[in-house]
């Protein structure tokens, strides 16, 4: 069959191939100018895909290399440069506090100690609130805030501080009155005339130093802010459904397994084990007594509580938790849970707003073996012989928990909100609506809760973790090292002054009789005082020493720490930029163009497009009279 070939054939054969070349011209052009393969995922579904998938991964590479890694490589040698700095402060303190432990001090030597300690300890904290791009490096998750107070302030905190027995420790108190006051008009007087060798004593006293001094000292407003307590495991007898709580003096059984709500059995025994009270009810509301024990069982308070109560000797009260019963619907009794722990709450004896020779004398001898003191100045709770002992047989896994108030801050103080559970009363807030800080600790034994890391992701399913806690660096105890060493300084110089002052009236020849007796007897009472002055100095900066190098040691440790995050984090960084040129060249090859081949391509088809021109154009002509 003959097939007939029109000239409108032949014209629309030749536009759409025209068509088609210029369509194809358009695109080369487009590849050239562009430099990619493809525009956009139409012209090639294979390569748009895998320049999706590759793009993609290219991307998290330089989010982790270009973003993250140096922004923690940034936090990093910041908080290196920080506990360098610190670590020569540190380094700087204790040589001078070795020597204040030689003893071989001229005034003018005391003089220059006194002003580098007082600069130093304002110092101690300030390189804490170094910050990287506006957050804070060593406060945790609370990046916007700093680690010490920027300025003086007056607002209440409630503190409570989650130690063990490693924290108590025993100091010395010389007691010289105010002899360090004497002089040519008042060494005559009531006060100082009567003052001898025999008066000045020194002695040991137990302690536990808070974290901070200066602390508030209002007993009518206070005294119930300030709190003693230890916690101790509970022993669970499981196979009787109860559970045995040993105090200091009794050991009391507790069976929870009761037929009616609200109700226990009690079996107490004695220190020799003797059962002195055997499967005595304890009801909701009510409760028993036995010699200078007392038992009560308060199912208002949240949660209810067991109290045990010792009414002599170490006046001690323990409470165990009792968690809400239930009632069985098989045996029909109720089941209670109690708490793992119980606390021990020990009686404050003595509030003193100064560092006074009645506050020491107060926990000093057998007489006073179960008082517990609070000193508001000094930040100390002295503790009697008996409380001591009590406090150093528990292990050093048990919990110490000490609770006060402070207003007053001075610039450079430690902000309480980074270390311990904190009630903060601002003058917005109503008295029983605080703002709280750090809640979970006081849930967990001795505030053992997990760290506040911060970490940067620097690959996949990699972090690397950026901060350092403050509690790892900066703790309380430098400074309060640091201010201890400044006060006994700066008491042994005044009593060195008033030393010189009284023997400067004696050699001056104006004093007879009685007199020169009581200025002789005041200048014994003071070279005594001047000299337990200075061995108390000297032992304490001994002490110090050691544990200042461990100040600097564990500063050295932490920088390694930071050291060795840097090593890796470099290490990571190294295989991101291999990475990254990887991917980029794998980015390139998939998607950019070869120029060369494309240009040869482009010139192709122009020639193939303009023969296509003249060649249309000469059939566009074309007639049937070409034909006649």
């Amino acid at each position: 069959m003959a097939m007939r070939i029109t000239t409108k054939m032949m014209q629309n054969t030749s536009l759409n191939n025209l068509n088609t070349n210029k369509t194809l011209q358009e695109k080369l052009t487009n590849q050239l100018s562009t430099m990619k393969k493809i525009t956009r995922p139409s012209d090639d579904p294979v390569i748009a895909i895998r320049s999706l998938k590759l793009n993609s991964t290219l991307n998290k590479i330089d989010q982790y290399y270009e973003k993250n890694s140096n922004d923690a490589q940034s936090w990093l040698e910041l908080t290196e440069s920080a506990i360098k700095t610190t670590n020569a402060i540190l380094e700087d303190m204790s040589g001078y506090i070795t020597q204040c432990a030689q003893g071989s001090l001229t005034a003018e030597d005391r003089a220059a100690i006194l002003q580098n300690l007082s600069n130093y300890q304002s110092e101690i904290y300030s390189t804490g609130n170094a910050t990287s791009a506006g957050r804070s490096i060593f406060t945790g998750y609370r990046t916007d805030t700093s680690l010490t107070f920027l300025k003086d302030k007056t607002e209440r905190y409630s503190i409570t501080e989650q130690r063990d027995n490693s924290y108590i420790d025993t100091i010395t108190h010389t007691v010289v009155g105010d002899m360090a006051n004497i002089n040519a008009g008042n060494f005559n007087s009531v006060t100082y005339g009567a003052y001898t060798e025999y008066k000045v004593k020194s002695y040991d006293v137990a302690r536990i130093r808070l974290a901070y001094d200066n602390l508030d000292y209002d007993k009518t407003k206070n005294a119930d802010n300030i709190k003693l307590s230890y916690f101790n495991d509970v022993d669970t007898k499981t196979n009787q459904g109860g559970v045995t709580i040993n105090t200091t003096s009794y050991s009391v059984f507790v069976n929870k397994s009761s037929d009616t709500d609200g109700e226990f059995t009690v079996t107490v025994k004695d220190a020799k084990g003797n059962e002195i009270v055997k499967d005595r009810t304890l009801k909701n509301g009510n409760s028993f007594k036995n010699a200078d024990l007392e038992i009560s069982y308060d199912k208002s308070t949240k949660p209810p509580q067991i109290k045990i109560q010792e009414l002599n000797g170490l006046k001690q009260t323990t409470t165990l938790d009792v968690q809400e019963s239930t009632k069985d619907a098989t045996t029909g009794k109720f089941n209670y849970t109690f708490a793992d722990r119980t606390e021990t709450s020990l009686k404050i004896t003595g509030f003193y707003e100064s560092a006074s020779d009645d506050a020491y004398a107060s926990v000093y001898g057998t007489n006073n073996a179960n008082n517990i003191t609070y000193v508001a100045e000094t930040g100390e709770l002295l503790l009697g012989k008996n409380i001591q002992n009590k406090l150093a047989a528990l292990s050093i896994n048990d919990e110490i928990r000490i609770s006060y108030d402070k207003s007053e801050w001075k610039k450079d103080d430690l902000d309480p909100v980074h270390y311990f559970y904190t009630e903060r009363y601002t003058d917005t807030r109503k008295e029983d609506d605080p703002l709280v800080y750090n809640e979970e600790k006081l849930t967990k034994p001795k505030g053992n809760v997990a760290k506040q890391i911060i970490e940067y992701d620097i690959g996949s399913n990699q972090s690397i973790r950026v901060n350092t806690t403050a509690d790892e660096i900066y703790t309380h105890n430098m400074g309060r090292d640091v201010g201890e060493v400044y006060d006994l300084l700066e008491e042994y110089d005044s009593l060195e002054k008033a030393y010189s002052t009284v023997e400067s009236l004696i050699k001056s020849g104006k004093y007879e009789g009685t007199e020169l007796d009581t200025l002789n007897k005041q200048l014994d009472a003071l070279d005594k005082g001047r000299s337990l002055a200075k061995d108390t100095l000297q032992k304490r900066c001994e002490s110090l020493q050691t544990i200042f190098k461990g100040y600097t040691n564990q500063a050295a440790l932490t920088r390694t720490d930071v050291g060795s995050r840097e090593s890796r984090l470099k290490l990571v960084q190294n295989r991101l930029s291999a990475q990254q040129t990887n991917f980029e060249e794998l980015v390139s090859d998939n998607e950019d163009a070869d120029v060369t081949e494309l240009a040869i391509q482009l010139k192709s088809v122009e020639l193939t497009y303009e023969a296509a021109l003249s060649s249309i154009s000469y059939v566009m002509k074309t007639s049937l009279l070409n034909f006649i």
